[in-house]
């Protein structure tokens, strides 16, 4: 009875764990965007959306779409006498695309509007919305989509006839470098910092990436250990080395990291310090104003996805530090019990959170990372004693010249 009580508490840890992971991934994952995007936030209220218009002409190359934001905004359904209020409505000058994927406004849509799953509720009673009448201040709106992309209720276009001020800008950072960037502010009058329209998805890649850097660091660490213990066996060495080489390939393989440095990011001369230093200060300076400017809908709803993908990566390394403990591999036959447990729970989880969160989790580095850590572990705890030298181990070659002396 008791063994099967320690087999079933196994079975649940490994479960939480992979579950867990399986939601970090998918918090991140719901902040990916597809478009590499810049934002500027105005404070000083002086750029209006006919600006939009003159970045149009001048530069056509480059996909742009302004954006104010309203609080405390209503909704109504006449047919169904169904009011929404306290909302935020988002009114844009450009392509939804760039700002969030999903439920698309065109541009030269004046007569539609996307909502969110909440407000299509309170409006309609469902989410079968698509296609119905919306009223909005003086304008009747035709519902185009549920968006899922930013805590803003309603997402319409600005009318042609509106000059208001913009709240922010965000423009195609496909091929801009950090010197186009400063062109582009210094044509349009622009004086707010660029910042990333990636940058919480960042962060949160980081979190979600805490536990294969813990994985990789920690076989790593025996991998060393063990090299050094393998004194006067030049193969053991070259193992050791193929050993680490490999692990590291498959992280990359598996998590599919990648490191490039921008061209801009290279000074002209290498003792050039002041670069470095004002490339660092600058860093600075940008993450201090990410942290404290005003969040709007399109950042809030990234932000609430990034925490919620930190607090499941600490449950995470948590849950994988107590598996270390309770999982011990012993034997080959303990090794394919727990890794076919891993690979079950991998795929029940991946079910659970797709039917309730849609998050997109079915990855490669999901299914397979838990088990290489396991075998590669196992490999390592259970031939130890076939790798290290003992100090009083004596070398058949000298063994050979003490006969031959005697």
């Amino acid at each position: 009875m008791i063994r099967q009580v320690k087999h079933i508490i196994k079975v649940i840890l490994i479960f939480a764990l992979v579950m867990c992971w399986g939601i970090t991934l998918g918090y991140t994952n719901n902040i990916e965007k597809e478009n590499n995007t810049i934002n500027f936030y105005f404070e000083n209220g002086n750029i209006r959306a006919d600006t939009i218009k003159n970045i149009e002409e001048n530069k056509s190359d480059i996909s742009v779409v302004g954006w104010t934001e309203k609080s405390l905004q209503s909704a109504i359904n006449v047919d169904l006498n169904r009011n929404a209020n306290d909302l935020k409505v988002l009114a844009i000058r450009g392509n939804s695309s760039l700002l969030f994927d999903g439920a698309l406004l065109f541009q030269d849509d004046k007569d539609g509007c996307l909502i969110d799953t909440e407000t299509s509720y309170k409006l309609f009673g469902s989410t079968h919305s698509i296609g119905k009448e919306i009223t909005y201040g003086e304008r009747k709106l035709i519902v185009r989509g549920i968006h899922d992309g930013t805590k803003s209720n309603i997402i319409v276009q600005l009318l042609e006839d509106d000059n208001e001020v913009l709240d922010g800008l965000t423009i195609d950072g496909t091929d801009m470098t950090l010197n186009k960037i400063e062109e582009f502010k210094t044509t349009f009058g622009i004086q707010e910092m660029a910042v990333s329209g990636g940058i919480y998805h960042s962060f949160a890649k980081v979190f979600s990436m805490v536990l294969p850097i813990i994985a990789l660091v920690l076989i790593l660490i025996k991998v060393i250990t063990y090299f050094f213990k393998a004194k006067r066996r030049p193969v053991l060495k070259i193992i050791y080395i193929s050993m680490a080489i490999i692990t590291v390939a498959i992280l990359f393989k598996i998590t599919k990291l990648n490191f490039s440095i921008p061209l801009d990011m290279i000074p002209n001369k290498w003792s050039d310090f002041d670069f470095w230093s004002k490339m660092w200060k600058e860093n600075v300076d940008k993450l201090q104003y990410v942290l404290y400017m005003k969040k709007y809908g399109i950042d809030i709803y990234n932000i609430e996805n990034m925490m919620m993908s930190g607090l499941y990566s600490i449950l995470t390394v948590i849950l994988f530090v107590i598996n270390l403990k309770v999982n011990k591999v012993k034997d080959i036959k303990e090794l394919i019990y727990i890794v076919s447990v891993s690979v079950l729970c991998t795929f029940i989880a991946v079910l659970t959170i797709w039917s309730k969160f849609s998050f997109d989790v079915n990855i490669t580095m999901l299914w397979v990372l838990y088990p290489l850590y396991l075998c590669g572990n196992y490999f390592m705890d259970v031939h130890e004693k076939y790798f290290k030298y003992e100090e009083n181990e004596i070398i058949p070659e000298i063994r050979i010249k003490e006969t031959v002396t005697n």
